[in-house]
């Protein structure tokens, strides 16, 4: 852990490369794989075209115009443009603040539930109105042929994303809420973190201000 922040503070910039309209049949991030470059625990770096599969936040590449998944043992960071994801209890979260005591981070998974449940024409719900859209969620693209998956993105329907925070320090990370970190501090700091939250005013949506949190976990 110790390891990832001079990492991140070097590849953290202020922009993104955006997103757009990732769908059940093509759940990415960005719309295409981009260039990426992956930082190893050992120094050494590895660049590819990537993109965040939404099922379970982990990292794709391609490799002969095949999709394959990162193994994340040894990843400390991977740089997608701007972007910064670190990885995060097995999932590969997006960089969204920083300072010198840790991050914040962003979970970012696609709700494919919600999305099979979306209104179609006149009310109708999805699974009457698109049941053929419906019926090719790519959960498993390992292994297929990028330009195949890529043919079907426009027959899916819009997914829907979900954003929660997560922060992150040399030796604590935890879900940004008031009860997930409670609950994760020993119980002797448990009134110590009560009185720190009296005085600072916490937004719990607002990356900016969860990184106050790391002055009490740092």
């Amino acid at each position: 852990m110790k390891k990832i922040f001079p990492v991140v503070i070097l590849l953290f910039l202020a922009g993104a490369v955006w997103a757009q309209k990732p769908t059940t049949t093509y759940p990415y991030l960005y719309s295409e794989f981009q260039d990426g470059r992956a930082v190893m625990d050992a120094g050494n770096t590895n660049v590819r075209k990537m993109n965040l599969h939404l099922r379970h936040a982990r990292m794709h590449y391609l490799e002969d115009g095949v999709i394959k998944e990162a193994d994340l043992s040894d990843v400390l960071a991977v740089e997608i443009g701007q972007d910064v994801f670190i990885p995060v209890m097995g999932e590969m979260m997006k960089v969204v603040a920083k300072n010198d005591n840790g991050c914040v981070v962003a979970e970012i998974i696609g709700n494919f539930e919600e999305s099979n449940e979306a209104k179609g024409a006149y009310g109708t719900s999805s699974t009457t109105a698109a049941t053929m859209k419906l019926s090719s969620v790519q959960d498993n693209v390992i292994g297929q042929n990028y330009m195949n998956v890529l043919n079907e993105r426009e027959k899916g329907r819009p997914l829907v994303t979900v954003t929660k925070y997560f922060v992150v320090a040399p030796e604590f990370r935890c879900r940004a809420t008031r009860k997930d970190i409670e609950e994760k501090l020993p119980e002797a700091r448990r009134e110590e973190w009560k009185a720190f939250l009296k005085a600072h005013k916490i937004k719990w949506n607002n990356p900016q201000s969860l990184l106050e949190t790391l002055e009490f976990l740092k």
